[in-house]
Protein backbone atom coordinates (compact mmCIF):
# COMPACT_ATOMS: atom_id res chain seq x y z
CA UNK A 1 0.00 0.00 0.00
CA UNK A 2 2.68 2.23 1.19
CA UNK A 3 4.21 1.63 -2.52
CA UNK A 4 0.97 2.82 -4.15
CA UNK A 5 1.38 6.17 -2.45
CA UNK A 6 4.14 6.58 -3.31
CA UNK A 7 4.02 6.16 -6.75
CA UNK A 8 1.29 8.27 -6.84
CA UNK A 9 2.59 10.96 -5.29
CA UNK A 10 5.77 11.18 -7.80
CA UNK A 11 3.43 11.02 -10.61
CA UNK A 12 1.35 13.92 -9.46
CA UNK A 13 4.78 15.82 -8.96
CA UNK A 14 5.38 15.37 -12.71
CA UNK A 15 2.40 15.76 -13.53
CA UNK A 16 2.33 19.95 -11.57
CA UNK A 17 5.56 19.65 -13.00
CA UNK A 18 5.11 19.17 -16.55
CA UNK A 19 1.82 21.97 -16.05
CA UNK A 20 4.40 24.48 -15.32
CA UNK A 21 6.86 23.47 -17.87
CA UNK A 22 4.13 23.63 -21.06
CA UNK A 23 3.09 27.45 -20.20
CA UNK A 24 6.72 28.40 -20.23
CA UNK A 25 7.70 26.79 -23.45
CA UNK A 26 4.48 28.18 -25.45
CA UNK A 27 5.31 31.90 -23.91
CA UNK A 28 8.52 31.56 -25.48
CA UNK A 29 7.62 30.67 -28.68
CA UNK A 30 4.89 33.47 -28.30
CA UNK A 31 7.90 36.31 -27.74
CA UNK A 32 9.47 34.86 -30.62
CA UNK A 33 6.48 35.37 -33.20
CA UNK A 34 4.90 38.67 -31.59
CA UNK A 35 4.04 41.13 -34.37
CA UNK A 36 5.00 44.11 -31.90
CA UNK A 37 8.03 43.00 -31.08
CA UNK A 38 9.39 41.93 -34.60
CA UNK A 39 8.20 45.04 -36.93
CA UNK A 40 10.30 47.08 -33.88
CA UNK A 41 12.96 45.23 -35.12
CA UNK A 42 13.02 46.29 -38.24
CA UNK A 43 12.62 49.66 -37.42
CA UNK A 44 15.68 49.68 -34.72
CA UNK A 45 17.74 48.23 -37.22
CA UNK A 46 16.94 51.37 -39.83
CA UNK A 47 17.26 48.53 -42.66
CA UNK A 48 19.35 45.56 -42.22
CA UNK A 49 18.45 42.08 -41.80
CA UNK A 50 20.69 39.75 -39.31
CA UNK A 51 20.86 36.13 -39.89
CA UNK A 52 22.52 33.94 -37.24
CA UNK A 53 26.18 35.93 -37.80
CA UNK A 54 25.76 37.45 -41.29
CA UNK A 55 23.99 40.92 -42.10
CA UNK A 56 22.07 41.43 -45.11
CA UNK A 57 21.36 45.22 -46.24
CA UNK A 58 18.98 45.48 -48.59
CA UNK A 59 19.39 45.89 -51.73
CA UNK A 60 18.25 49.20 -53.43
CA UNK A 61 19.35 48.95 -57.05
CA UNK A 62 19.35 45.72 -59.54
CA UNK A 63 21.47 44.97 -62.50
CA UNK A 64 18.54 43.54 -64.86
CA UNK A 65 20.15 42.97 -68.40
CA UNK A 66 23.76 44.15 -69.57
CA UNK A 67 24.07 43.38 -73.33
CA UNK A 68 26.68 43.58 -76.29
CA UNK A 69 24.60 43.27 -79.73
CA UNK A 70 26.74 42.96 -83.21
CA UNK A 71 23.41 41.86 -85.21
CA UNK A 72 20.24 42.86 -86.79
CA UNK A 73 17.32 43.58 -84.87
CA UNK A 74 18.15 42.41 -81.08
CA UNK A 75 16.26 42.24 -78.28
CA UNK A 76 17.16 42.66 -74.51
CA UNK A 77 15.24 40.98 -72.60
CA UNK A 78 14.79 41.48 -68.53
CA UNK A 79 12.21 41.29 -65.66
CA UNK A 80 11.20 44.71 -63.18
CA UNK A 81 10.50 42.82 -59.47
CA UNK A 82 7.78 44.73 -57.19
CA UNK A 83 9.30 47.93 -55.91
CA UNK A 84 11.97 48.21 -58.25
CA UNK A 85 9.96 49.80 -61.17
CA UNK A 86 12.41 53.30 -61.26
CA UNK A 87 14.69 52.19 -64.53
CA UNK A 88 18.02 53.64 -65.58
CA UNK A 89 18.93 52.99 -69.15
CA UNK A 90 22.58 53.23 -70.59
CA UNK A 91 23.53 52.63 -74.55
CA UNK A 92 26.39 53.22 -76.60
CA UNK A 93 25.95 53.13 -80.08
CA UNK A 94 29.08 51.77 -81.70
CA UNK A 95 28.09 51.65 -85.09
CA UNK A 96 27.83 54.39 -88.05
CA UNK A 97 23.49 54.25 -88.49
CA UNK A 98 21.54 55.67 -86.08
CA UNK A 99 19.70 53.59 -84.02
CA UNK A 100 15.93 53.40 -82.35
CA UNK A 101 14.97 51.13 -79.36
CA UNK A 102 11.25 51.18 -77.88
CA UNK A 103 10.64 50.12 -74.19
CA UNK A 104 7.97 47.62 -73.70
CA UNK A 105 5.90 45.98 -71.05
CA UNK A 106 5.17 42.31 -72.73
CA UNK A 107 2.71 41.46 -70.14
CA UNK A 108 0.64 44.46 -71.12
CA UNK A 109 1.80 45.40 -74.76
CA UNK A 110 1.80 48.96 -72.93
CA UNK A 111 5.24 50.62 -74.61
CA UNK A 112 6.97 53.37 -72.87
CA UNK A 113 9.37 55.00 -75.03
CA UNK A 114 10.43 55.18 -78.27
CA UNK A 115 14.41 56.62 -78.00
CA UNK A 116 17.09 57.24 -81.19
CA UNK A 117 20.40 57.07 -80.54
CA UNK A 118 22.99 58.63 -83.29
CA UNK A 119 25.80 57.18 -84.77
CA UNK A 120 28.69 56.83 -82.31
CA UNK A 121 26.67 58.51 -79.27
CA UNK A 122 25.61 57.27 -75.82
CA UNK A 123 22.34 57.84 -74.27
CA UNK A 124 21.77 57.48 -70.38
CA UNK A 125 17.73 57.33 -69.94
CA UNK A 126 16.52 57.61 -66.27
CA UNK A 127 12.83 56.23 -65.91
CA UNK A 128 12.18 58.69 -63.11
CA UNK A 129 12.06 61.91 -65.25
CA UNK A 130 9.15 60.79 -67.02
CA UNK A 131 7.64 58.28 -64.82
CA UNK A 132 8.13 59.47 -61.57
CA UNK A 133 5.89 56.81 -59.50
CA UNK A 134 8.13 54.19 -61.13
CA UNK A 135 7.49 51.43 -64.31
CA UNK A 136 4.82 48.62 -63.76
CA UNK A 137 6.35 45.09 -62.46
CA UNK A 138 6.62 42.33 -65.44
CA UNK A 139 8.27 41.19 -67.88
CA UNK A 140 9.94 44.07 -70.37
CA UNK A 141 11.27 44.03 -73.54
CA UNK A 142 13.94 46.61 -75.60
CA UNK A 143 13.65 45.95 -79.61
CA UNK A 144 16.71 47.77 -81.15
CA UNK A 145 16.64 48.89 -84.87
CA UNK A 146 19.21 50.33 -87.33
CA UNK A 147 16.88 50.84 -90.23
CA UNK A 148 17.65 47.39 -91.36
CA UNK A 149 21.65 47.79 -90.47
CA UNK A 150 23.31 45.73 -88.12
CA UNK A 151 23.04 47.04 -84.72
CA UNK A 152 26.09 47.35 -83.18
CA UNK A 153 25.20 48.75 -79.16
CA UNK A 154 26.61 48.44 -75.58
CA UNK A 155 24.04 48.49 -73.23
CA UNK A 156 22.68 47.44 -69.39
CA UNK A 157 19.61 48.48 -67.19
CA UNK A 158 19.54 49.26 -63.31
CA UNK A 159 16.28 49.05 -61.42
CA UNK A 160 15.81 50.84 -58.28
CA UNK A 161 13.75 50.67 -55.40
CA UNK A 162 13.51 54.16 -54.69
CA UNK A 163 13.18 56.94 -57.03
CA UNK A 164 15.88 59.02 -55.25
CA UNK A 165 18.54 56.44 -54.60
CA UNK A 166 18.28 56.12 -58.65
CA UNK A 167 17.39 60.12 -59.92
CA UNK A 168 20.11 61.81 -57.46
CA UNK A 169 23.58 59.16 -58.29
CA UNK A 170 24.53 61.47 -60.85
CA UNK A 171 24.66 64.69 -59.18
CA UNK A 172 26.35 62.85 -56.07
CA UNK A 173 29.24 61.62 -57.21
CA UNK A 174 30.57 65.09 -58.48
CA UNK A 175 31.41 64.18 -62.17
CA UNK A 176 30.66 60.20 -62.26
CA UNK A 177 27.61 58.14 -62.26
CA UNK A 178 27.55 55.02 -60.54
CA UNK A 179 24.61 52.86 -61.00
CA UNK A 180 24.89 48.98 -59.30
CA UNK A 181 28.45 47.81 -60.34
CA UNK A 182 28.14 49.93 -63.36
CA UNK A 183 30.93 52.82 -63.25
CA UNK A 184 30.88 55.99 -65.76
CA UNK A 185 33.42 57.66 -65.95
CA UNK A 186 32.98 60.98 -67.50
CA UNK A 187 35.26 61.74 -71.12
CA UNK A 188 35.47 64.36 -73.77
CA UNK A 189 35.79 63.06 -77.09
CA UNK A 190 36.63 64.76 -80.68
CA UNK A 191 34.79 63.68 -83.84
CA UNK A 192 38.16 63.78 -85.99
CA UNK A 193 36.43 62.02 -89.26
CA UNK A 194 32.69 61.70 -89.33
CA UNK A 195 30.97 59.12 -91.65
CA UNK A 196 33.97 59.91 -94.54
CA UNK A 197 32.79 58.76 -98.10
CA UNK A 198 35.16 55.82 -98.95
CA UNK A 199 35.91 55.27 -102.89
CA UNK A 200 38.25 54.09 -105.23
CA UNK A 201 41.37 52.04 -105.37
CA UNK A 202 43.37 54.43 -102.94
CA UNK A 203 42.28 56.85 -100.34
CA UNK A 204 43.76 58.12 -97.63
CA UNK A 205 43.26 61.54 -95.25
CA UNK A 206 44.26 62.77 -92.05
CA UNK A 207 43.32 63.56 -88.14
CA UNK A 208 45.01 65.11 -85.25
CA UNK A 209 45.61 63.65 -81.81
CA UNK A 210 45.38 66.88 -79.32
CA UNK A 211 47.17 66.70 -75.95
CA UNK A 212 45.30 64.68 -73.57
CA UNK A 213 43.22 62.84 -76.34
CA UNK A 214 45.39 59.52 -76.70
CA UNK A 215 43.17 56.93 -77.17
CA UNK A 216 41.70 56.40 -81.13
CA UNK A 217 39.22 54.97 -82.22
CA UNK A 218 38.12 54.00 -85.95
CA UNK A 219 35.06 52.77 -87.73
CA UNK A 220 35.10 51.33 -91.03
CA UNK A 221 32.47 50.02 -93.03
CA UNK A 222 32.29 48.34 -95.74
CA UNK A 223 29.62 48.55 -98.04
CA UNK A 224 31.44 47.45 -101.35
CA UNK A 225 32.19 43.79 -103.04
CA UNK A 226 35.96 44.24 -102.56
CA UNK A 227 37.96 43.88 -98.90
CA UNK A 228 39.49 46.53 -97.78
CA UNK A 229 43.13 46.85 -96.12
CA UNK A 230 43.93 50.10 -93.81
CA UNK A 231 46.78 50.92 -91.81
CA UNK A 232 47.10 53.97 -89.30
CA UNK A 233 50.44 55.81 -89.50
CA UNK A 234 51.75 58.73 -87.53
CA UNK A 235 53.51 61.61 -89.13
CA UNK A 236 52.41 61.01 -92.64
CA UNK A 237 51.04 58.17 -94.96
CA UNK A 238 54.55 56.82 -94.89
CA UNK A 239 55.22 57.62 -91.49
CA UNK A 240 55.41 54.64 -88.32
CA UNK A 241 52.87 52.18 -88.88
CA UNK A 242 50.75 52.22 -85.43
CA UNK A 243 47.72 49.83 -86.45
CA UNK A 244 46.50 47.94 -89.71
CA UNK A 245 43.92 45.90 -90.67
CA UNK A 246 41.09 44.14 -93.02
CA UNK A 247 37.38 44.52 -93.71
CA UNK A 248 35.72 42.56 -95.90
CA UNK A 249 32.41 43.22 -98.02
CA UNK A 250 29.36 43.33 -95.99
CA UNK A 251 31.48 43.89 -92.31
CA UNK A 252 32.21 46.62 -90.05
CA UNK A 253 35.55 47.55 -88.23
CA UNK A 254 34.37 49.35 -84.81
CA UNK A 255 37.20 49.36 -81.90
CA UNK A 256 39.96 51.48 -79.86
CA UNK A 257 43.16 51.11 -81.75
CA UNK A 258 45.11 51.60 -78.62
CA UNK A 259 43.68 50.43 -75.43
CA UNK A 260 46.38 50.01 -73.37
CA UNK A 261 48.62 52.56 -74.00
CA UNK A 262 47.86 56.01 -75.17
CA UNK A 263 49.48 57.92 -78.37
CA UNK A 264 50.92 60.81 -78.61
CA UNK A 265 49.90 64.53 -79.43
CA UNK A 266 50.41 64.72 -83.56
CA UNK A 267 49.22 64.20 -86.80
CA UNK A 268 48.00 60.60 -88.35
CA UNK A 269 46.93 59.54 -91.46
CA UNK A 270 44.59 56.33 -92.25
CA UNK A 271 45.22 54.81 -95.83
CA UNK A 272 42.90 52.87 -97.35
CA UNK A 273 43.01 50.31 -100.30
CA UNK A 274 41.51 47.77 -102.20
CA UNK A 275 43.19 45.43 -105.09
CA UNK A 276 40.71 43.93 -107.18
CA UNK A 277 37.35 46.70 -107.10
CA UNK A 278 36.50 50.46 -106.09
CA UNK A 279 36.06 50.89 -102.31
CA UNK A 280 32.90 51.52 -101.08
CA UNK A 281 31.94 52.56 -97.51
CA UNK A 282 31.89 54.53 -94.99
CA UNK A 283 35.05 55.97 -92.20
CA UNK A 284 35.27 57.25 -89.42
CA UNK A 285 37.98 58.46 -85.95
CA UNK A 286 37.19 59.37 -83.25
CA UNK A 287 39.50 60.63 -80.48
CA UNK A 288 39.18 60.38 -76.41
CA UNK A 289 40.53 60.97 -73.09
CA UNK A 290 39.95 57.57 -72.12
CA UNK A 291 38.88 54.43 -73.67
CA UNK A 292 35.30 54.40 -72.37
CA UNK A 293 33.94 55.73 -75.67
Amino acid sequence: MKKKKIFFSSALSISLLGAVVVPIVICASSDASDSANTSSIATKNAGKSTISDQVITPQKSRDVFDDIFDKKDPVSRFVLDPGYGHLKIFAKNRGGSTITFSLVHTDSGKQYIVKTIGAHKELFWDSVNSFSQGLRSGNYEIQWRANGDIVHVTTWGVSGNDSADTSTTATQDAGKTTTGEHVITPQATDGQIVDRPVAGFNDSTDFDVKGGYGYVRLYLRNTGDTTITFTVNQGSASGAEKYSGTVKPGKTFDDILNKNNAWSTGEFYVSLSSGSGSMSGKLGVRTSTNTNF
